[in-house]
């Protein structure tokens, strides 16, 4: 179905333009933490973007559920539209995670005092996370899908760690690097797992 076809490649189109904003999204809070922008003008930035990403979710939703209605797709095509449309809400979720980041960098602006290394490598680890599993998504690429998942217990284990070596044990001494280091590195171990979700997805689309 010709016609079938090309409402598909559609909403696949949104998705994308939805995919590339949502990384966008992700590598601005990145730099924000790394201290390459200005966490009050990323946070305006975000703010924007994630707005747009539900926005265009709410619309992807009716566009599907009339293709749904209209041509009643079997097999992969129905398989195509129920991911695309769980990938678009994952994509959502990226967006309030990214803005939570973005509004814990505003929050605690001066992190002079803590130690942001122990961040920053779960921080580029979860960003190529988002660009791969949203690569995978597009070329239907399996095998790129599954190193996405493989990725995820890095960016849990920094997560953990930091919590039970450093915060309950009393290590960490400063009540403020506690407090924005437990956020910052929760809202990337979420992070994370929604690439992973969106990876499942694209494994999902290509081979059922």
């Amino acid at each position: 179905m010709a016609l079938l076809d090309a409402e598909i490649k559609s909403v696949f189109s949104e998705v994308v333009k939805s995919s590339e904003l949502s990384l966008s999204l992700t590598k601005k809070c990145v730099e924000a933490f790394l201290g390459r922008a200005d966490p009050t003008t990323v946070l305006e930035e975000v703010d924007k973007g994630a707005q747009i990403l539900s926005f265009t979710h709410g619309q992807l939703r009716i566009k599907i559920s009339e293709i749904l209605a209209r041509f009643q797709p079997m097999a992969s095509d129905l398989r195509t539209l129920i991911s695309l449309m769980e990938i678009s809400y994952g994509l959502v979720r990226l967006g309030r995670y990214a803005r939570n980041i973005a509004q814990t960098l505003v929050l605690f602006r001066d992190m002079s005092q803590c130690d942001i290394q122990l961040v920053v490598e779960p921080a580029e680890i979860t960003e190529t996370m988002v660009k791969e599993a949203l690569k995978a998504v597009e070329t239907r690429d399996m095998e790129l899908a599954r190193r996405v998942m493989e990725m995820d217990d890095k960016v849990d284990g920094a997560y953990d760690s930091y919590l039970r070596e450093r915060v309950l044990t009393g290590v960490e001494k400063v009540p403020a690097c506690a407090v924005a280091m437990t956020l910052i590195l929760r809202y990337l171990e979420r992070m994370a797992d929604h690439a992973v979700q969106i990876a499942e997805e694209a494994i999902y689309m290509a081979g059922g």
